[in-house]
């Protein structure tokens, strides 16, 4: 429910490097049009910024490499900044964030791999002095690639790192095969080399692959995982989509006056805010009372916002849009936010705005299995929305828009339904 206080100040330190290396450009800005066609005034901003995220990761570097083991909420701390910094480098566009999540535990910091990519990463920088190279080990979510280096000039980089001498060979073998295809040359490669060395160049042919593969979804729009065999398209146009922020920043201040703090968004997102110490420490208790009271059952999302901090592709606390003073009472201790969404509640909502809603046939039900995304289930049931033509799966997906970054319910189902 809150970290430990003696981190606060570190924590704090951190933030202001990995978000804020350009704030003293701030007041120049007046709106985005001018960043974007100042030439002089945007190569200040990417120079700062990059600095700073440059700083922030080498001071996490050094935490790590100066104790033996991080205690697990430290070590969220540590991944959260780092998560902070990878999503200003995506724009915040999830749909490209999910390319990089492969589903699996990220590595522990104490590999032995872990200096090698250190000093790739302080190698990759050199003559770069507007660029960013993030370790992709310190993250929660990026798994592909070993550094993700973003130049303003070229835009985003995935880099493997690799030590050894086989991996050399093997990697040397790689672009020979890439240009010759000659399948002798392979055979006689894996006589020679052995089992391991084709297992190697496979694994590192696989990495290659789900490389390209995020470098094309990101460029393009388009490809297909070479992990699942999913057709990915992700829309040219860049649709807005309504949030619910400026709410959440309402109920924060709010309960800085008085205590505590609720309401409801779109009649199905239920907000609690709790501040005074009376009700922080039960406030969750509280606000289960109040959803289930309004509708709320046990298989209906629930979540408090500092569990954004370990949770996968979820937008860290430092990149959300409230006051600095928010964030880090949330973080600490000093503010409780829970959240709750009542399905019934966001079904009735969809159908007053003109959606159609159906549970899924058993046939369809089972494809949607065979696929291997599974649909959120109520009451048993997958739930298909539709307008038109066009119809959308519920998915889990759609909670952590919502809940964790910032979507509101409606907009966020109506932008998929428009884009299917």
């Amino acid at each position: 429910m809150a970290y430990p206080a003696e981190y606060e100040e570190f924590t704090k330190s951190l933030y202001a490097k990995a978000c804020q290396g350009s704030r003293h450009l701030w007041e120049e800005i007046n709106d985005l049009d001018e960043l974007r066609n100042g030439a002089e005034l945007t190569k200040q901003f990417y120079s700062s910024a990059n600095k700073g995220m440059m700083a922030a990761q080498d001071d996490i570097v050094a935490m790590i490499q100066s104790e033996d083991k991080l205690d697990f909420p430290k070590e969220l701390l540590l991944r959260g900044i780092a998560d902070a910094m990878a999503w200003q480098l995506l724009g915040h566009q999830l749909a490209h964030a999910r390319r990089f999540f492969k589903s699996k535990a990220q590595p522990d910091l104490y590999n032995s791999n872990f200096k090698s990519v250190v000093f790739a990463a302080q190698e990759s920088l050199k003559g770069k002095s507007n660029a960013v190279s993030l370790i992709s080990d310190l993250t929660s979510f990026i798994q592909v690639g070993d550094l993700l280096v973003y130049e303003p000039e070229k835009g985003l980089t995935i880099i493997e790192v690799k030590e050894g001498s086989m991996n050399a060979k093997v990697s040397d073998f790689m672009k020979f095969y890439a240009e010759s295809q000659c399948d002798r040359a392979l055979q006689c490669f894996a006589n020679r080399e052995g089992k391991q060395a084709v297992k190697q160049l496979q694994r590192m042919a696989r990495q290659t692959s789900r490389m390209s593969h995020v470098t094309s979804v990101i460029g393009t729009g388009q490809g297909v995982d070479p992990d699942t065999n999913e057709k990915i398209r992700i829309p040219e146009p860049f649709f807005p989509i309504d949030t619910w922020d400026d709410r959440l920043n309402y109920a924060l201040d709010q309960a800085s006056s008085k205590g505590w703090a609720i309401d409801v968004i779109d009649n199905c997102l239920f907000l609690g805010v709790y501040a005074s110490d009376r009700m922080r420490v039960g406030g969750h208790v509280a606000f289960n009372a109040w959803f289930d009271q309004m509708g709320g059952t046990p298989e209906c999302p629930r979540s408090r916002l500092i569990d954004c901090m370990r949770t996968p592709l979820a937008l860290p606390i430092f990149n959300r849009d409230i006051s600095d003073e928010d964030k880090f009472d949330v973080l600490f201790g000093r503010k409780q936010v829970c959240m709750g969404i009542c399905i019934e509640s966001l079904l009735s909502e969809c159908e007053e705005t003109g959606f159609s809603v159906r549970f899924a046939t058993n046939k369809e039900l089972g494809r949607l299995d065979n696929t291997g995304n599974r649909p959120y289930r109520h009451k048993g049931k997958a739930i298909l929305i539709g307008k038109g033509n066009n119809e959308v799966v519920l998915m889990d997906g759609i909670f952590l828009r919502i809940m964790f970054h910032g979507q509101s319910p409606i907009s966020a189902i109506k932008t998929f339904l428009e884009n299917v």
